[in-house]
């Protein structure tokens, strides 16, 4: 009796510590993908910061190619315009390349041993952001046909055909944003603010 009950104890006492070491590898996971969550999202606070400064250069490139349209013959508005275009394909590139940042730090997370929702979530994030480097990247072609343009008229066509394609994209990518966002609202236990 006394040996079972030792044998009893030693298997308790093992399992015991199975379970513990279960638990902190677990959680230990959830850590690190909570510590990859966060590094995303700093990234998407960054791509956004790009997104609104390339915006902003895209802006003044309209400005400046319409008073150049208006003043035919005016080179100088056309140069000031491209140059304005190749500020903001430079800050569209770093946006893209921040969105892709946190694609690959969502997608490492997702790697990690977790929840399935928070993984199903975390695939979502990955989905989400590689469509917005993807819409991003079409972006940059409205300034990229400024600078490639021959004619206002050839510049007009191309930028509309950008413009729909960058709708297109937005679209996709904010319907997965909302399958990722009812992931999220649909299990509070699992995503706490």
């Amino acid at each position: 009796m006394i040996k079972r009950n030792s044998a009893l104890n030693g298997l308790v006492a093992l399992l015991l510590l199975f379970a513990a070491v279960l638990a902190c590898s677990t959680g230990n996971e959830t850590e690190k993908a909570n510590k990859l969550v966060n590094e995303g999202n700093a990234a998407v606070q960054e791509a956004k910061q790009h997104l609104i400064e390339a915006e902003q250069l895209k802006k003044k490139m309209l400005e400046v190619f319409s008073r150049a349209a208006h003043e035919r013959g005016e080179d100088s508005h056309l140069d000031d315009a491209r140059g304005f275009a190749k500020q903001a394909i430079a800050a569209y590139e770093s946006a893209e390349a921040k969105c892709k940042e946190a694609a690959s730090k969502y997608d490492e997370a997702g790697r990690l041993k977790l929840n399935d929702k928070f993984k199903e979530y975390l695939v979502l994030k990955v989905k989400e952001y590689n469509k917005r480097a993807e819409l991003v990247q079409t972006a940059k072609g409205v300034p990229q046909a400024l600078i490639d343009s021959e004619s206002r008229q050839g510049w007009i066509n191309k930028a509309n055909s950008v413009n729909a394609k960058v709708d297109q994209l937005s679209k996709e990518a904010d319907d997965i944003a909302s399958q990722a966002d009812k992931i999220q609202k649909d299990n509070p236990d699992i995503f706490k603010s």
